[in-house]
């Protein structure tokens, strides 16, 4: 547990902003992550989401308590469940957005093209796991996690981290090959 960021999460409870702008601050590129992952790299709604999240946490501050739980894998807890809520309603709209972007030329899309298939076989591979798979990979391996700290940002034991992320690994390899996973790791 990071004592530094349990402080912050104190002051920032108190009122104090500065405190919450170092929590966004430490906070929002890994949520950011985290999102991007799960909307096939969609890096517009990815964003839109880390804001929202941020918004509710904020809201929600005061119902934070720190009984063990390190403030980071609450704030993955509420990331998490506002990703669900999104999902559930844009299922029930029936619709789908269109990136406006579309059609745009990019100019400096030529030396990303190896980076990008990269990330679309990543993306594809992850969404061969199961969910919880997934997550594990997710915030083990692209959020740089411990077991412990995923075990209560998922609310799963240590154990069952360690054999969902050895399922998830397997699983991997199968389908990007011994070379691909070996870089996921690094």
């Amino acid at each position: 547990m990071d004592p530094d960021m349990q402080t912050l999460a104190r002051q920032a409870q108190g009122g104090d902003r500065a405190a919450f702008a170092e929590l966004y601050e430490q906070l929002a590129p890994k949520i950011y992550a985290h999102f991007y992952h799960r909307v096939n790299g969609n890096p517009q709604l990815a964003e839109d989401l880390t804001e929202d999240v941020f918004v509710k946490v904020l809201a929600k501050l005061d119902r934070y308590q720190d009984r063990g739980l390190p403030f980071a894998a609450w704030v993955y807890r509420v990331a998490q469940n506002h990703l669900i809520d999104y999902y559930r309603k844009a299922s029930s709209r029936g619709t789908v957005p269109i990136d406006e972007r579309i059609g745009l030329v990019d100019h400096g899309a030529e030396p990303r093209l190896d980076r990008g298939l990269t990330r679309e076989w990543l993306v594809a591979a992850l969404q061969r796991l199961t969910e919880d798979q997934r997550r594990v990979i997710v915030l083990r391996f692209l959020q740089g996690m411990s077991v412990l700290e995923t075990a209560l940002a998922v609310d799963k034991t240590e154990d069952a981290v360690k054999k969902l992320q050895a399922r998830g690994l397997l699983a991997l390899r199968r389908v990007l090959g011994d070379e691909a996973l070996a870089d996921l790791a690094a």
